[in-house]
């Protein structure tokens, strides 16, 4: 089976930008429901983009170990 290329990584970038988006508007609806002024519209696309960042970094680094398989098989 053939190495997959760099496209493999190519959706990070969209999957990043929905994560922060849903987590943007899941603050604004936690700040509206609990009459807060701004302290979850800030903090849950933080808790977003670090779980996003967590997880790339655990894809690449198994892509790495793998030899670029991304773990799933390789030698």
């Amino acid at each position: 089976m053939p190495t997959p290329g760099p496209l493999r990584y190519a959706g990070l970038g969209i999957q990043l930008a929905v994560t922060i988006l849903v987590c943007v508007l899941l603050g604004q609806w936690l700040d509206r429901k609990m009459g807060t002024d701004g302290v979850f519209t800030i903090l849950a696309p933080l808790l977003g983009f670090g779980g996003t960042l967590y997880s790339l970094i655990r894809e690449l680094s198994k892509a790495d170990k793998h030899g670029g398989t991304g773990g799933k098989g390789g030698a």
